[in-house]
């Protein structure tokens, strides 16, 4: 309700007295001075009402008026809603259908929170580590924060709303405060009314069993036979902390293998495991890794299956072409030149049909994509292969092959890059370094310089061919391509067009060669071995391929450290680099779980604890928070393209909040009962209403402003004196 009174004010430069007599003065000789004219008594006293109401605004004026606007407005009282947004909320305690979370929702969509709208101003705010106002209360809260700081949040509400006219506080919260905060050290201004978002059962124990998981275990996809293979065990525990210890054990058709024993303390929330096994035969092997504790409360998360994939001693590369081309001949012979690998090449023929260029002729060998043939090779190359080739099954079998550690090498042309190719989309697009943007063709006719990128002469693979003073033109290369955000360009054209550009999946690694004319390398001197240009440089792009390859060192001492590899839900994770020595800083980028990829530009700092370093140094680093629960790719690359580095981040609902406690009735009552509020169960919402401070308060607002000099007077002014020299013209009294 709003009321507006508003008064006139008058402070006159001369008497108010004197003006009257003035003005009565002016009155009676203006009728004189018209008296005397020739005209009639209307004329006579038309112009002498123009000239009194000019007299009348000066006068007006010379009272210098102002004006106040007394504004009354009834101002509704503040609701505050304080909602939990901690993990905590939506923890399953004992045989409790709803969560938490779920019954705080029901309330905000009652009839009596809707009735409590329209009669206060609501104002809301999220508490989890932090007080955070304008959380939404529309259902579309997220329940992530990593912990529960109740008794901070309110110490903060109640000095955010200072000055405000609260009628009361409507809390949501199951109360488990983690922040060890005394009740004597707060004093309440409003009532607090909490709502009971538990029912008590009878028979519940104060205390809930312990649950131990076997969280993630860390191994190898793919190695070569005769490896020692480390597999490490993470177990954690959700509950009250005891001193405890149990095995970890890893099984293999039934059979125990190795054992081993973790131990928690009484605050310990992580424990670890590590054994090491060797792989004696070739072959996909399943391993089954499970804990166990002692009480545990759910035994469905004690354990995990493994498996391996073995493969042989030799360097092993399965080579599928289409059409015969040059390409083949020259690849072909250039690996078939080293000892250290066996190659299996097959073409496809008119038919359809492969036909296989195998001197081995092993009949176990395949041109099939399945995973039991790809099992058998390193590394597989798919030459100008047309995507109508490739099966549903194919596609997964090819894709897992990399994952776990297979190589891949694209070295394709129209057939292949094309828009009916294997780089299509629902194909193997998302497994490509690069993609063809539209208009992509192989381009020829022209002379194109090549030489490698910044990044690509950091690599060891391509050691020895770094010193080429040059490199021989190529007469074709597949444009325009565009490379994705995890992948590096190795090799380009003198105009920026990439030649080579390769990146990881997974545990494997893929490349793609974008010219078809990289053959005519061959033609060029050989070196001690007898290998020229093309052979160096094909046989040592499959070894950098091969799983025992590799890229060790590649990054030139740059390094990526983080205080865990593991976080919890919308906790800030502290991303720090350090060995960084290219020019222009670096860029982080951030693949989520659910495939969007954020970039992070990186500042220069002094890394320490943030990042779990105990000793200070120089470095470079930069901070996201994590929104949804997954794995996290996260790469870092120089923005001069000469050093990158890669790691995991293993972001997951916060654990020390899971801990199955139930609601903490006690502090909640405590609450209710020293700020005078009400502690409810959602059934009797209504019978906080006789607890809330319903008064409105009455705001007074003043605003005084001066009339007396604006520009507006002038306007009647000007008029009347016009009409009235229009008017004595008219009737010739001039």
């Amino acid at each position: 309700m709003e009321n507006m009174l508003c008064i006139l004010l008058l402070e006159p430069v001369i008497p108010i007295w004197l003006i009257i007599v003035c003005g009565l003065a002016f009155f009676w000789l203006s009728w004189k001075t018209y008296a005397a004219c020739a005209i009639g008594k209307k004329e006579r006293a038309f112009l002498w009402t123009l000239r009194v109401a000019a007299f009348c605004i000066v006068a007006f004026l010379l009272t210098m008026p102002s004006v106040r606007h007394e504004r009354r407005e009834e101002e509704k009282p503040v609701l505050a809603v304080m909602l939990d947004v901690s993990a905590s909320m939506e923890d399953r305690v004992a045989d409790v259908k709803e969560t938490r979370a779920k019954k705080a929702m029901d309330v905000l969509s009652s009839s009596w929170f809707s009735k409590a709208k329209e009669e206060y101003r609501v104002m809301s705010f999220g508490i989890g580590k932090e007080l955070e106002e304008g959380v939404a209360l529309d259902g579309t809260a997220r329940f992530t924060a990593p912990q529960t700081r109740l008794l901070p949040a309110l110490k903060q509400l109640q000095q955010r709303l200072r000055g405000e006219n609260v009628g009361g506080i409507l809390l949501l919260s199951d109360g488990l405060d983690q922040s060890g905060m005394s009740l004597e050290e707060m004093s309440f201004t409003a009532p607090i009314l909490a709502v009971e978002l538990e029912e008590p059962q009878a028979g519940r124990p104060e205390t809930v069993s312990v649950d131990y998981a076997l969280s993630q275990v860390a191994y190898p996809k793919r190695v070569t036979k005769g490896w020692k293979i480390s597999l490490t065990a993470h177990v954690e525990r959700r509950g009250t902390g005891v001193i405890a210890s149990f095995p970890v054990l890893l099984t293999q058709n039934g059979q125990e293998i190795k054992r081993e024993t973790v131990a928690f303390e009484a605050e310990d929330k992580f424990a670890k495991a590590q054994f090491e096994i060797e792989a004696a035969e070739i072959g996909s092997f399943l391993y089954i890794m499970k804990i166990e504790p002692p009480g545990d409360r759910e035994a469905a998360n004690n354990e995990k299956e493994i498996l391996i994939d073995v493969t042989d001693e030799q360097n092993r590369i399965l080579y599928l072409e289409g059409p015969p081309r040059h390409e083949f001949t020259y690849l072909k012979r250039a690996l078939s030149a080293d000892k250290n690998l066996s190659m299996s090449a097959f073409i496809r023929g008119a038919d359809g049909l492969f036909v296989s260029f195998d001197e081995q002729r092993d009949a176990a060998v395949k041109p099939d994509l399945t995973s039991d043939n790809l099992r058998q090779f390193n590394v597989l190359i798919l030459g100008d292969l047309p995507g109508e080739l490739f099966k549903t099954e194919d596609i997964a079998a090819v894709k897992s092959f990399v994952e776990r550690g297979g190589g891949l090498l694209l070295f394709g042309g129209r057939h292949a890059y094309g828009p009916e190719g294997y780089l299509a989309k629902e194909l193997l697009g998302d497994l490509s370094p690069a993609e063809s943007l539209e208009g992509a063709t192989m381009k020829e006719g022209t002379r194109y310089r090549v030489d490698f990128t910044p990044a690509g002469r950091v690599l060891p693979a391509f050691a020895g061919i770094l010193e080429e003073a040059s490199f021989p033109a190529l007469l074709s290369v597949w444009a325009p391509v565009k490379t994705g955000e995890f992948s590096t360009s190795v090799m380009e054209t003198s105009d920026g067009n990439p030649v080579l550009v390769t990146r990881r999946y997974g545990q494997g690694k893929v490349a793609m060669l974008l010219s078809n004319t990289l053959w005519k390398w061959q033609l060029g001197g050989a070196d001690g071995s007898g290998k020229g240009l093309y052979g160096r440089f094909i046989t040592q792009l499959v070894h950098m391929l091969n799983p025992e390859g590799g890229e060790t060192g590649q990054d030139d001492a740059l390094r990526i450290v983080m205080a865990a590899g593991e976080a919890d839900l919308r906790e800030t994770v502290a991303v720090g680099v350090v060995g960084l020595n290219a020019k222009g800083g670096a860029d982080c980028l951030v693949k989520t779980p659910s495939e969007k990829t954020l970039t992070y530009p990186m500042r220069e700092a002094k890394l320490d604890k943030q990042v779990g370093l105990r000793n200070p140094q120089d470095g470079w680093l930069c901070e996201f928070m994590p929104e949804e629960a997954g794995t996290y790719q996260i790469n870092v690359k120089s923005r001069d393209g000469t050093q990158q580095a890669e790691a995991l981040l293993l972001v997951r609902r916060p654990e020390h909040e899971l801990t199955g406690a139930p609601l903490n009735r006690e502090l909640l009552n405590e609450l209710c009962a020293r700020s005078k509020g009400a502690f409810v169960v959602p059934s009797k919402l209504s019978d906080m209403d006789g607890k809330l401070k319903k008064e409105p308060r009455v705001l007074e607002t003043v605003a005084e402003y001066p009339i007396w000099n604006r520009w507006h007077w002038l306007i009647p002014l000007m008029l009347l004196y016009c009409l009235e020299w229009y008017f004595r013209r008219k009737w010739d009294l001039v």
